[in-house]
């Protein structure tokens, strides 16, 4: 009589390593999304979260500080948008940048 792992292998049924796929397609999903996008999920729970870069590092980021780069960044035009997302997709230190820029320059 098979053992229940070896019945499972003759039959071609890994299913450890369906567990594994899930998580690389979870992963991958997480660094796609933008860091803008991250920012605006903060605002609307209320709640500190951490920011995944492309570099994959992370930082976290607290509802008003959020809140305060959103706003530097919906009051720019589309060309400078396109250039402040990029620069924060990047890294943290580029991010921290854009971050004390805005907390400095924050509209009340």
């Amino acid at each position: 009589m098979k053992s229940y792992r070896e019945f499972r292998k003759s039959i071609g049924f890994p299913l450890k390593e369906r567990k594994v796929e899930e998580k690389s397609i979870i992963s991958r999903n997480s660094l796609e999304e933008d860091v803008v996008d991250q920012l605006r999920t903060i605002v609307k729970k209320k709640k500190e979260m951490d920011i995944k870069f492309k570099s994959g590092t992370e930082v976290p980021i607290d509802p008003e500080s959020a809140k305060s780069i959103l706003k530097t960044f919906d009051s720019l035009n589309s060309s400078k948008q396109k250039k402040m997302r990029d620069n924060m997709n990047k890294n943290t230190k580029s991010f921290m940048t854009i971050m004390d820029f805005a907390l400095e320059n924050v509209i009340k």
